[in-house]
């Protein structure tokens, strides 16, 4: 794999990066997150911009990229704890549509990419903890020739203001099989949907939906009826890049962040800094941010992949990034001392950011797991 990025890459590196120190930055979170963690004019420049189509095909009006360019993004939204929803929208739902290959998601992806449009993927449910296959919502297919779904989903980043949820649904099969999983397009105002909009630690929204036979329609089907597990997979594939991207991104600030303060705070006359247990302290975070950073670049790589493969790498990346994530963040709270747990300075929210990435697409220890289960049976093979 090349590491070293490419002039176009480089070029939009700096665009975002220069568009995200500006307008999204720590210090104007505040009226952001409590206007639902959306700004209209935000997203209508990453629109622009062409963000939101960056790993998108041409056909549908994006810009031909991949989860590389994506996951350059998402390093400068960690880098600047930015809360608009470009994880949620623009990569795991995107990527999801994209992947149902049905001749319907054209037009929404197509949308998507304008700004006009912003559906989310409901898919987690209280038990799954990283499972993919774990659904236990239902589809029946009445006599009517409708659908009425039946379950719960949770945490759902962004529901507060999707126009279109796309929800998992099982139409055959028990929790855990990966055949029997549908996608259903619903509108939030459809009846027996009910929604709970939840602020979470690290100051994003994200929603409960209850469905009670919800009704949908035959064409809001999405792909193969029963065959959407591989659409989700590859949709959290990409999005899982992403996080490890964006946990990359919140590790080095808070590395730096503490690397000043050490340099300006004074103790017996010296500046921290120069107290040698404190330098390697900051030694360790360094060396945990480059292996995280080296597991980001083994994800990418894997994505294409044979599929046993691909699983193991980003099990691998995600388990290592959690961990490393952890170390960094909890580090530099501990050598910024009593401020560093403060709600109005900066290096407490890089901690709880990569708390809930940490959570998201399976933990650490989940993912850890799952390395562990795979070795076996590589084992007994």
């Amino acid at each position: 794999m090349e590491f070293e990025l490419s002039d176009e890459q480089r070029m939009l590196k700096d665009s975002v990066s220069r568009f995200i120190e500006d307008r999204c930055r720590f210090e104007v979170r505040p009226g952001i997150v409590d206007n639902g963690a959306f700004d209209a004019a935000n997203w209508a420049t990453f629109a622009e911009l062409g963000f939101l189509g960056l790993a998108l095909p041409e056909t549908v009006g994006g810009m031909g990229f991949g989860p590389i360019e994506s996951a350059l993004v998402m390093e400068q939204m960690g880098q600047t704890l930015a809360v608009d929803p470009y994880w949620s929208i623009g990569v795991l739902t995107a990527q999801t549509l994209l992947a149902t290959c049905d001749e319907n998601a054209l037009p929404m992806l197509q949308a998507l990419v304008s700004g006009a449009y912003k559906p989310v993927l409901a898919h987690d449910e209280p038990e799954s903890r990283g499972d993919l296959a774990w659904v236990t919502t239902r589809a029946e297919h009445g006599a009517d020739g409708k659908w009425r779904l039946s379950g719960q989903k949770v945490a759902v980043v962004a529901g507060n203001v999707a126009d279109h949820y796309i929800v998992s649904a099982r139409v055959a099969g028990h929790a855990g099989d990966e055949q029997g999983i549908s996608l259903f397009r619903v509108a939030p105002d459809t009846p027996g949907l009910k929604r709970t909009d939840w602020r979470l630690i690290d100051n994003r929204w994200a929603s409960h939906l209850h469905l009670d036979a919800v009704e949908v329609d035959e064409h809001q089907l999405l792909g193969v009826n029963g065959q959407a597990f591989a659409a989700i997979e590859e949709g959290a594939a990409h999005a899982l890049t992403g996080l490890c991207a964006e946990a990359v991104g919140v590790m080095e600030r808070a590395l730096w962040l503490t690397r000043d303060y050490l340099k300006l705070r004074k103790q017996f006359g010296q500046p921290l800094s120069t107290f040698q247990s404190l330098q390697h302290r900051m030694s360790e975070m360094l060396i945990e941010l480059e292996l995280a950073r080296g597991m980001l670049h083994c994800a990418l790589a894997s994505l294409d992949r044979p599929l046993d493969e691909r699983r193991r790498a980003l099990s691998l990346a995600k388990a290592q990034i959690g961990q490393s994530g952890h170390f960094v963040c909890a580090q530099a709270i501990q050598l910024h001392g009593g401020i560093g747990v403060t709600e109005e300075y900066v290096v407490g929210h890089h901690f709880k950011r990569m708390t809930m990435i940490n959570a998201t697409l399976g933990s650490a220890l989940h993912h850890t797991e799952q390395v562990a289960d795979m070795l076996s049976r590589q084992a007994l093979a």
